[in-house]
């Protein structure tokens, strides 16, 4: 099954996004889902760096376009969050479409 087009970059901010806000919901909209669903909240902020796999050994998200500022691990986690919620929102409506 193909991946629905995924738009959590074109909702509208839960908080104020910046250049790497915007880059980061936009690598988070090409994160499979399926991936996405292995989340676990309780893990730690070593964990979720290993789960992404992205991440550099200083602790940032690896996010290429991005020079305004770095991606913590908070800031990924908050983002992430918002967008599992907006992927369950639409995840039914989503894949009747695609």
């Amino acid at each position: 099954m193909s991946e629905p087009e995924w738009n959590f970059e074109g909702e509208p901010p839960f908080e104020l996004r910046t250049e790497a806000g915007i880059n980061l919901c936009a690598y988070l909209d090409a994160m499979p889902d399926a991936k996405l669903k292995t989340y676990d909240p309780k893990m730690s902020d070593e964990q979720l760096m290993r789960w992404d796999d992205n991440f550099t050994d200083e602790g940032h998200l690896f996010l290429p376009c991005c020079e305004s500022e770095e991606v913590e691990v908070d800031m990924y986690r908050r983002y992430l969050e918002a967008c599992i919620v907006y992927r369950d929102r639409v995840r039914e409506s989503l894949m009747i479409e695609a």
